[in-house]
């Protein structure tokens, strides 16, 4: 099973080529983009992440070929039960806010993504999945606060609550973006009669 690019990295190629969203955006796009409409085309999503560029450059080729990447692992994870989905985040040894940051980025990324793939506010859905989106939506509005700065890092037990808090809500969030896209694109294998 192949893995995510190196986020930092592609972070620097999106940048580098003007790129309209950063990695964990893009990879939070795609989701949405999947969830909403099954099969989206890799250059199609490209198109959202990069935006309209006049002529190819190696820089551009170097991002394309990247996020062809990611366009191909999380269309294999999203579709195979047997295969582990992430999201694509910082890894656990990059600090706890940069990871929330991520995650609250990721989760912007999806609800475009969505947005991309023709689900408007009107959108009749499944109750669960509206429920996941609203709150996919709030968790794309949260930063991390550090409750007192004066104590920041020197209370472990906080950190290791922040650690754990963090730990659920990725969770919440990868799980819940598995339930939207069975609830929204069932697989043709599981459209037997119940």
């Amino acid at each position: 099973m192949q893995s995510f690019p190196d986020i930092p990295q592609l972070e620097d190629l999106l940048f580098n080529v003007d790129a309209a969203m950063g990695a964990t955006e893009s990879h939070g796009a795609l989701c949405g983009m999947l969830c909403a409409q099954g099969a989206t085309e890799a250059s199609q999503w490209m198109l959202y992440v990069l935006g309209e560029h006049e002529e190819s450059s190696k820089s551009l080729q170097q991002a394309g070929l990247k996020l062809i990447q990611v366009h191909q692992i999380s269309v294999e994870q999203m579709n195979d039960s047997d295969a582990e989905f992430e999201l694509m985040l910082p890894d656990d040894d990059e600090p706890l806010e940069m990871r929330v940051e991520a995650l609250g980025t990721w989760c912007q990324g999806f609800v475009y993504g969505l947005a991309m793939g023709g689900i408007k506010e009107d959108t009749v859905l499944p109750e669960d999945s509206k429920e996941l989106i609203r709150d996919i939506l709030e968790i794309s509005r949260a930063g991390y606060v550090a409750d007192n700065e004066a104590e920041l890092a020197t209370d472990e037990e906080d950190t290791e609550e922040d650690e754990v808090a963090f730990m659920e809500v990725s969770e919440y969030v990868r799980v819940g973006t598995l339930l939207i896209y069975e609830e929204l694109q069932p697989l043709q294998s599981s459209q037997t009669v119940h």
